[in-house]
């Protein structure tokens, strides 16, 4: 339409850096004139495409900029769009404003260095200076935060999350100290131990066994039960991805290259809505005998268990335990839950795994301080709403002396 002027557009994936618009009236897809002027000096590489969050469907641009698309030009509030906590970047300054910082510290590193060449992302080859230019910026936006928010950072509490999922939380108090390596240790009689060692005492005193798991074991046994029906030949969403052998990262050699099959929307929602009844059906009928099954197909799933960082032979073996002390019906649980949107489900799993012959429960460890991250609370909830798992939080609070 050459008289539509795009006053109801919606974002294709508020996570690229630069947005792209699609016109719900017209169909066009577009940039905000306001990422012109960045786009075109800094990612002339992403002005053509835009990738669709749901489903990582690449979509093309076909109205290059246009003004008053981006909810600032059109003088609404900003959707906030929080980047997970990762090391480095914790805070809510940097998750919130993670998009102002970047634009802002390539700006001005390339101003300050103007010899470099922003086609080829020259300023991660200086980490130091790129740094200390991202340090500035983040000082600045910190004040301007201050003076006037740009976003809400309201969020659901752990206190919340914890009531609502009724979370039983275990309080053990005991003598904190701070190790060499600035890690909490936990005074139990002669010994320093960390809190995750202290918790396994505790259930092993109790009369359970105890398996360290967090989140690989759980990516093993993904890549093991799932590469079958991931990886369908028939599937029309498949092309061949080339990425570097993670076993040969692990051994700092020179990387070799792994080519397999896999769809343009794995890991999103979109996946599944689209392949919901043949993965669902892969699940219930396949996924039977399953310890025989985990042998049988371990050397099949090796490009995509590579592909999902679930390489080592430690967390193949240790997700084998976690699939005897689970059982079948458990075990599609978890598939069925990591398969709704792998790339938000796959983190936070707890700490540890804890069992006996008739029972077995998650159980994460905080030491007096520890506040859950954000993938801890995602996967508390979705553990509520999907697994029902017994879940529990072994908090070790500080004694006094």
């Amino acid at each position: 339409m050459k008289d539509c002027n795009h006053s109801n557009v919606e974002c294709l994936n508020p996570y690229e850096l630069i947005r792209k618009y699609r016109c719900n009236t017209c169909g066009a897809v577009m940039m905000c004139a306001c990422d012109k002027e960045h786009g075109e000096k800094f990612f002339p590489h992403q002005l053509n495409f835009g990738h669709k969050l749901e489903t990582q469907e690449r979509i093309p641009v076909t109205h290059g900029f246009h003004v008053q698309i981006c909810q600032e030009c059109r003088g609404e509030n900003p959707t906030s769009t929080p980047v997970s906590s990762t090391p480095g970047r914790t805070s809510k300054i940097t998750r919130y404003y993670w998009r102002e910082i970047a634009f802002e510290t390539t700006r001005r590193f390339y101003e300050q260095y103007p010899d470099k060449n922003p086609h080829s992302l020259d300023e991660f080859n200086f980490p130091e200076d790129r740094k200390k230019i991202e340090k500035e910026v983040l000082n600045e936006i910190k004040k301007l935060h201050d003076e006037n928010p740009k976003y809400d950072y309201s969020e659901t509490t752990q206190s919340e999350i914890i009531e609502k999922c009724g979370v039983e939380v275990i309080l053990v108090n005991a003598v904190h100290e701070k190790g060499q390596d600035t890690k909490v240790r936990i005074v139990d009689g002669e010994s320093r131990k960390t809190v995750e060692e202290f918790a396994t005492d505790y259930f092993i005193n109790r009369g359970y066994k105890t398996l360290e798991t967090e989140s690989i074991p759980f990516h093993v046994i993904f890549g093991i039960y799932m590469w079958f029906i991931i990886q369908d030949i028939n599937d029309p969403k498949n092309r061949l991805v080339s990425f570097g052998s993670r076993s040969d990262f692990d051994e700092g050699f020179a990387t070799s290259m792994i080519t397999t099959l896999l769809p343009e929307d794995f890991g999103t929602e979109g996946y599944f809505k689209r392949r919901e009844k043949s993965v669902c059906q892969h699940i219930e009928k396949k996924i039977e005998d399953i310890e025989w099954l985990f042998d049988y197909w371990l050397p099949y799933s090796h490009d995509f268990r590579q592909y999902l960082w679930a390489h080592r032979q430690v967390d193949v073996d240790k997700a084998k335990n976690v699939i005897a002390i689970l059982g079948v019906e458990k075990l599609k649980k978890v598939l069925k839950y990591l398969v709704l949107n792998y790339w938000e489900n796959f983190c936070g799993w707890p700490d540890l795994l804890v069992y006996n012959k008739s029972k077995f429960f998650f159980v994460e460890v905080k030491s007096s301080n520890d506040k859950l991250s954000d993938e801890q609370k995602n996967w508390i909830l979705g553990n509520h709403n999907n697994m029902q798992f017994e879940f529990k939080i072994f908090k070790v609070g500080k004694k006094r002396v």
